[in-house]
C-alpha cells in the first residue's frame, strides 16, 4: 500500500496538475472524520523510503459505511472542493468506492487493488499477494525442515495462514511442497474444500503409517460442509464481530487428544508486514499502479478499479485494464476450480504462482542439496 501511495504522489507531483494532494487518515474513516494530511511536499527521499516500508503510513482498518456516514463524507469532500478520489484496498474498499460514487456523482473515483488475500475479482492478482505468497513458501519450507529434524519427537505440525474465506495464501505453501518433496510430506487445507475432522484424522493416520512426520498447512478460514468456520473469535469488545482464526491450535489439540504428538504454529501478521521476503515484481506493480492511477484520472476514467491483466510481462512493465466497481463490489474471488484437486492442489497452481513471482524462494536449491546430503542413508560412521 505504501509503495502504491509513493508511486501515486510521485506521478501526481510530476504531472503539475495538482495544487494539493491529500491523504486521508485511516482510509474510509478519515473521509468521514475529515482527517487528512498534505502529501505534495513530501521529499523525494522520503517517498523512496516509503516504497520499502511495511504498515500503511496513512493508517488502515475497518470502518463500516452507512447512509449517515456517506452523507457526512459527501459534505467533507464538497467543503474541501475535492474532485478526484482514489481508494486503495481489497473487496471491502471497492464496495465502499461503489457506494461513494452513488452519493458523489461529480467526483472522479478510482480504485487500486491491494490485498494479501488475493480475493478481488477484476485483477489477475492483487499487489501484496505475491510477497505474502513468497514469505509463506519460504516460512513453510523452513518449518518443514525443522520438523523433519525433530521427527523422533514431534509427529505432526500444523501451520495456520491468513486468507479469510479463500485459499490463495494457503495454496502458496505448494511452493514448499515443490521444493522439499516429502521432507516431510506437506498437506494443504483450503476453504474451497469443506473441512471434515474425520477426513482430516484419516488423512493424518494414512500419512503417518508411511512417513515419520507430517506438516499440515491450514487456512484460517477453513469451513465445514454447512459453511460454518471451523474456528473463529471475537476481536475487541464486540462479541458479535468475529474473525476467522485459531484453526491450528484446535486441530493440534484434537490430535493430541488422540495420542498424536502435535504442535500448532501461526505465521501471523508477518505474512503482510515482513520486509525481507518482498517479491520485486510485487513492489514494482504496486508502484506502477499508483502512477497508472494519475494517468487514468487525466484520461477522465472513473468508477473503475485498475486491475492487472493475466499477461506475464517484464519486471518494469504492468498491463492494466479498468474494471467497473459494480462488477466486483462486495464479491469474493475463490481459488480457480482448475487449481483444486480433491483435498489438494493441482501442480498447475505452483506454475501459475511461480510465473507471476518471477523469482525463486530464498536458497531453495542449495538448502535441499545440503539436506539430502545430510540425510543420505549409508553414510553413517
Amino acid at each position: 500500500m505504501n509503495a502504491t501511495l509513493a508511486g501515486f504522489v510521485e506521478a501526481a507531483v510530476c504531472s503539475g496538475r495538482y495544487g494539493e494532494i491529500l491523504g486521508f487518515c485511516n482510509g474510509i474513516e478519515g473521509l468521514v472524520t475529515n482527517r487528512a494530511m498534505r502529501l505534495e511536499g513530501v521529499e523525494k527521499s522520503k517517498l523512496e523510503s516509503l516504497k520499502f516500508q511495511p504498515g500503511a503510513v496513512l493508517g488502515a482498518g475497518r470502518y463500516p459505511l452507512n447512509t449517515e456516514r456517506l452523507t457526512i463524507m459527501r459534505r467533507n469532500l464538497q467543503q474541501r472542493d475535492i474532485s478526484q478520489l482514489v481508494l486503495v484496498g481489497g473487496n471491502g474498499t471497492m464496495w465502499a468506492a461503489d457506494q461513494i460514487v452513488t452519493v458523489c456523482p461529480d467526483v472522479q473515483v478510482l480504485g487500486i487493488p491491494k490485498t494479501v488475500d488475493n480475493d478481488l475479482w477484476g485483477t489477475d492478482h492483487s499487489p501484496g499477494y505475491l510477497s505474502a505468497a513468497k514469505f509463506i513458501g519460504e516460512a513453510v519450507g523452513a518449518i518443514a525442515l525443522d520438523l523433519w529434524a525433530m521427527r523422533n519427537f514431534e509427529r505432526v505440525r500444523i501451520v495456520e495462514v491468513m486468507g479469510r474465506n479463500v485459499g490463495w495464501l494457503a495454496a502458496a505453501a505448494s511452493l514448499a511442497q515443490l521444493a522439499l518433496p516429502n521432507y516431510p510430506p506437506i498437506q494443504l487445507y483450503v476453504p474451497e474444500h469443506p473441512f471434515s475432522l474425520e477426513e482430516f484424522f484419516a488423512r493424518v493416520d494414512e500419512h503417518l503409517r508411511m512417513h515419520p512426520c507430517l506438516l499440515a498447512v491450514v487456512s484460517e478460514g477453513a469451513r465445514d460442509e454447512s459453511g460454518k468456520p471451523i474456528s473463529e473469535y471475537a476481536i475487541g469488545g464486540n462479541k458479535s464481530s468475529t474473525i476467522p482464526g485459531g484453526v491450528a491450535p484446535l486441530l493440534s489439540l484434537k490430535l493430541r487428544e488422540r495420542g498424536v504428538p502435535s504442535r500448532a504454529e501461526n505465521l501471523g501478521i508477518l505474512q503482510r508486514s515482513n520486509i525481507w521476503s518482498v517479491c520485486e515484481r510485487d513492489r514494482r506493480e504496486a508502484i506502477l499502479l499508483g502512477k497508472e492511477a494519475i494517468k487514468a484520472l487525466g484520461e477522465g476514467k472513473s468508477q473503475v478499479m485498475l486491475g492487472l491483466t493475466d499477461q506475464v510481462v517484464g519486471l518494469n512493465e504492468v498491463k492494466v485494464e479498468p474494471v467497473a466497481f459494480k462488477d466486483i463490489a462486495g464479491l469474493e474471488r475463490p481459488l480457480d476450480p482448475s487449481f483444486l484437486n480433491g483435498w489438494g492442489l493441482n501442480p498447475s497452481f505452483a506454475g501459475w504462482l511461480q510465473a507471476r513471482m518471477g523469482e525463486p524462494l530464498a536458497e531453495t536449491e542449495s538448502t535441499l542439496d545440503v539436506w539430502l546430503l545430510a540425510n543420505k542413508r549409508g553414510g553413517e560412521v
